[in-house]
């Protein structure tokens, strides 16, 4: 696993819970071309953002969708 998908479990956590990291795979392979979340690089951060701030704030409260997709753009 990457530095940077450790790190974007651990932010993910925080907002999803013991859910975030299927979450973040499910965004991963299914919007950014089948990537392996085990695989992110920093330069994909941006992408997952957006990503995760468009299918988190149908689950929770779209101000704290945005909050976790800034916090995962500065790892």
């Amino acid at each position: 696993m990457s530095t940077y998908s450790d790190e974007a479990i651990k932010i993910a956590q925080k907002f999803l819970g013991p859910a975030a990291k299927a979450f973040l795979e499910r965004q991963t392979k299914s919007h950014m071309n089948g990537l392996d979340l085990n695989n992110l690089e920093g330069a994909q951060l941006p992408e997952l953002a957006k990503w995760v701030q468009i299918s988190a704030g149908l689950l929770i409260e779209k101000p704290k969708a945005a909050e976790l997709a800034s916090l995962l753009i500065k790892i």
